[in-house]
């Protein structure tokens, strides 16, 4: 479970449960397929076409990466706790599992059946600030009591 622990969510602002990337990886990875862009231009700009193509490859592949990254995020909607890969509904949710060490915590959601699902890892604020968002949401759900 440890690899699959995201670093670079953030809580929403607004009611309910999503967690959306942390502008700073916003930023970061646009910047990146931005400088492959221009560099893969000046590349073929200047006669190198296979190096140029090369990083015109690249440039796409953190384009993709950048979308990939921001359709992957986690909320909570219509009963379920949802990301692009996984849905899992709330009356299969045991609850929300928070671990501290050092300044820095881990959240992720304990399953009924005794599975694990890793949420997020970061500052031990943050992180329980999602994580108590997340089990008040699954708490408000009557059909989870059952």
């Amino acid at each position: 479970m440890s690899e699959g622990f995201r670093r670079d969510l953030e809580l929403a602002p607004g009611g309910g449960f999503r967690l959306r990337r942390r502008l700073s990886a916003r930023i970061f990875s646009a910047l990146l397929a931005f400088a492959a862009i221009a560099w893969g231009a000046f590349d073929l700009s200047i006669g190198y076409r296979f190096v140029g193509a090369a990083t015109i490859a690249l440039a796409v592949a953190f384009v993709v990466q950048l979308v990939w990254a921001e359709l992957d995020s986690w909320r909570f909607e219509d009963a379920e706790l949802r990301s692009r890969r996984l849905r899992l509904p709330a009356r299969k949710i045991r609850g929300v599992q928070v671990e501290f060490v050092k300044g820095r915590a881990r959240a992720w959601v304990e399953l009924r059946d005794g599975g694990q699902v890793a949420l997020v890892e970061g500052d031990e604020a943050e992180v329980r600030r999602i994580a108590d968002r997340l089990s008040g949401m699954i708490a408000s759900r009557p059909e989870v009591l059952h």
